[in-house]
């Protein structure tokens, strides 16, 4: 009930205004109106959700708890006070109070689809992957067109199945929005992960975002144009961690490699955990020159089970370097004989869910690291019943399984996890639990909708190689030496290979490649036998050379 003074009109306008205001996130002026409502004396109830909304935009929390907490909103507005009221709690840490208002949102209003969105983001936040898929696809089944069911429908689509299906996902929500700046970004955003990098410089030359220029730029490799638009970014974009990790990416395609030694030795100390800071910081190192310090940071690191192929490269060649051949061939080795399918998946969610979980999660791990692979087994599945929606859960029982041996088991618990979440690290483990036709598939799956996982695509070559599929081999191998594999030896091998196998320029591109392989890793196993295959019968010399080198490299 409207309850002032003046015309009725009057503070119907201002409610009418207000909620245009809050639309287009105007909260300076919409606080101007409020206070206009507030001296009418208008019904609380049909504002206050708009006033709470208006405060979480400005960011004050402490004013938006005062038009929230109590609930008094009126029936029309109430599904929205309650959302804004869990948005409120969830900003401030109160995780189990903004559950509490969403199921009154959600008794409400049942059917409203952004009350599930909202649903399904808490579930999402507290780890449980399975219930927060349910509330995106009953929120799209309520909204086909509601863009924010579809937005959230794609995020969790961009997390299960890959960049080429989220993006369709976006697309259908940019067509339903009406212009929605913040989406249209999302969507460039996913298309340049989708490789799709001239749809989405088209999006991104409608808008005024420099940072994601400056992305779209640095993946067609103009770099120098990349630099400008980066500069042009806001100072707070800049200072993130994702842009400050572009910044030292163009600086070592610049040739500036003490800015980028010095950005990621930053941000490496920031972000211990990150296996992509430390293995650039470490290539940065290798290309300064600095192979003292690159063996004292990371010989450790590259020794142990959390050491990735490129880094105990590096570390191999730093020994070389050193003429130290003796530590050379032990990293070299490891690197030549990947481990990476069994080393333990990162994991997030279950951090979210509590110190307890997250200790539990730690203490899983440890075992597994240890080799108590019985004790793990017993812990993780302990673990995933307790929180049976959890990615990181199910993982960690897999991981378990498979340590064990235990095929079939680690297959299914792998499975439940990838209908949560599937990223690279998994789909290599359900890889290792599959005869080698099911895992070529699934590979080269992944690697099709994640066009730009360059280590996808190299080993979805290989999954065509066994095939006899030359061409699709050489293009998945090509593409991985798009995306940063150029200096990865037995990727160069298998491209020598298959120029062999397709007749590539007589024989010559055979021969290029091999030599590029060799001349990156002479120690290479798949590098060297990829030269002998390569050089002329004639070159009697060379080849008995290699063969016995070869020899020796296979431990014959």
């Amino acid at each position: 009930m409207l309850v002032s003074c003046v015309d009725e009109a009057t503070p119907a306008n201002d409610l009418q205004q207000l909620r245009t205001q809050i639309a287009r996130g105007d909260a300076a002026a919409a606080e101007l109106t409020i206070d206009r409502l507030v001296e009418n004396k208008v019904e609380r109830g049909s504002f206050s959700t708009f006033a709470g909304e208006a405060a979480l935009l400005r960011g004050d929390l402490v004013e938006a708890r005062k038009w929230l907490i109590e609930g008094n909103f009126d029936r029309e507005t109430a599904p929205l006070g309650f959302r804004m009221l869990a948005e409120l709690e969830l900003r401030e840490g109160n995780l189990e109070a903004s559950a509490r208002a969403l199921a009154k949102a959600r008794a409400i209003a049942p059917n409203d689809p952004r009350v599930w969105v909202d649903i399904g983001r808490l579930r999402y936040r507290l780890g449980n992957h399975r219930t927060a898929i349910e509330a995106a696809e009953r929120a799209v089944e309520l909204g086909p067109d509601d863009v924010e069911a579809l937005r959230f429908r794609g995020q969790l689509v961009r997390d299960i199945e890959g960049m080429i299906p989220a993006a369709k996902w976006f697309a259908a929500a940019i067509e339903k929005s009406g212009g929605d700046t913040a989406l249209e970004l999302e969507y460039a955003a996913s298309l340049l992960d989708a490789g799709n990098f001239e749809q989405a410089q088209a999006i991104l030359s409608r808008t005024d975002d420099p940072y994601l220029k400056a992305v779209a730029l640095a993946r067609t490799s103009d770099f120098f144009a990349a630099r400008e638009a980066l500069e042009r970014a806001d100072k707070n974009d800049r200072q993130t961690a994702a842009a400050r990790l572009l910044s030292a990416i163009i600086d070592v395609q610049l040739g500036n490699l003490e800015s980028a030694a010095q950005n990621l030795d930053q941000l490496s100390r920031e972000h211990p955990a990150n296996r992509r800071v430390r293995d650039l910081l470490a290539y940065v190192l290798s290309r300064n020159g600095n192979e003292d310090e690159l063996i004292y940071r990371f010989a450790d690191q590259a020794r142990g089970p959390q050491g990735s192929p490129w880094l105990r490269t590096l570390v191999g060649r730093a020994y070389e370097t050193q003429d130290n051949r003796e530590e050379a061939a032990e990293f070299l080795d490891l690197a030549a004989s990947d481990q990476s399918a069994l080393s333990l998946i990162d994991g997030d969610d279950a951090r979210a869910a509590g110190k307890d979980a997250f200790a539990r999660r730690n203490s899983i791990r440890a075992a597994l690291s240890a080799g108590n692979v019985d004790r793990a087994v017993q812990e993780a599945r302990r673990f995933s019943e307790e929180y049976p929606q959890s990615v990181d859960a199910a993982s960690l029982l897999g991981d378990a399984l498979l340590m064990r041996s235990d095929l079939v088991e680690a297959r299914k618990t792998y499975q439940r996890a990838a209908q949560m979440r599937r990223n690279w690290p998994l789909v290599l483990r359900m890889a290792a639990t599959l005869d080698r036709p099911e895992a070529a598939r699934l590979v080269a799956e992944y690697a099709a909708a994640n066009p730009l996982d360059a280590e996808a695509a190299a080993m979805a070559a290989d999954g065509y190689a066994a095939a006899g599929q030359w061409r699709e081999a050489a293009a998945s191998l090509d593409r991985a030496m798009e995306n940063g594999m150029r200096d990865v030896p037995w990727v160069l091998a298998a491209r020598s290979v298959a120029a062999r196998e397709l007749g590539e320029g007589d024989g010559v591109d055979q021969l290029d490649w091999a030599i590029e392989a060799y001349e990156t890793q002479r120690m290479s196993q798949p590098a060297t036998a990829a030269l002998l295959a390569a050089l002329p019968e004639e070159d009697v010399q060379l080849r008995s050379e290699l063969a016995a080198k070869l020899q020796a490299l296979a431990g014959n």
